[in-house]
């Protein structure tokens, strides 16, 4: 009788000792998937305040050369808008009407380049703020997410009996996520570099394009500044010959 006693007691201990080894291992590796999970947040939202620092460097580079161009060019157009008053007396009504036309128009196109270059900029700046690293961190922040509910989706999945094949899968689901990581974390180290040579890029660009608009205008202003000296004479000479 103690004998079938010491056997059930026997049984029942190995039962208890299964069910927590059973549960030693499914807590095990939900710990070691909820560690990659807070991992990847952590480094993630670290890689996500790095990125939004660059853009909002490329940012304020853009807007400080596009200020300080602008205020060249402004600076410009009032000199040729205060020698159109200051000289009016001594025009003629022709001229003075020819010069006022040309100097409209010639305002409206330096307005116009100025913005052309302003708006590739922006497209440079909006690739870079919301085509370069962002797709990349969100897609690892949402697949990995995943990870701290992985145990319990594996189980749901799986014959609960066959607890050899649980293990199997969770080893699987666990180098995967792992696997997974390292990959994005190269990924989203190199969409950060990138932003140099967009940046660089864009500013080169950006400068080389507000640079002809000044050419352009400093061309415009010294017509008009002859015009002005010369009473329009080359006007004058082109319509004599254009009547003759």
């Amino acid at each position: 009788m103690m004998t079938k006693w010491l056997l059930v007691l026997g049984a029942f201990g190995s039962i208890v000792l299964y069910g927590a080894s059973v549960e030693c291992f499914l807590v095990e590796y939900q710990d070691e998937l909820a560690n990659i999970s807070s991992l990847v947040v952590r480094d993630v939202s670290g890689s996500w305040a790095e990125n939004n620092q660059l853009n909002g460097m490329l940012n304020r580079m853009i807007l400080t050369e596009v200020a300080e161009r602008t205020i060249e060019m402004r600076r410009r157009d009032e000199y040729i808008a205060d020698l159109l008053r200051e000289e009016r007396d001594s025009l003629s009504d022709a001229c003075v009407q020819f010069l006022e036309q040309y100097y409209t128009f010639y305002r409206s196109t330096w307005g116009v380049d100025l913005s052309n270059c302003v708006r590739y900029a922006y497209q440079d700046l909006d690739y870079d703020t919301f085509a370069r690293f962002r797709p990349q961190a969100s897609s690892a922040q949402r697949i990995i997410k995943t990870a701290t509910y992985q145990v319990v989706r594996t189980l749901s999945m799986s014959d609960i009996f066959d607890w050899v094949k649980i293990r199997e899968k969770l080893d699987e689901e666990l180098q995967s996520y792992r696997a997974t990581w390292s990959s994005y974390e190269t990924t989203l180290r190199e969409e950060l570099d990138r932003h140099g040579d967009i940046a660089s890029g864009t500013m080169g660009v950006l400068e080389q394009c507000i640079e002809r608009a000044l050419v352009d205008q400093q061309v415009d202003i010294e017509v008009m500044e002859d015009d002005i000296q010369t009473n329009c004479d080359g006007m004058a000479k082109v319509a004599n010959k254009a009547g003759k």
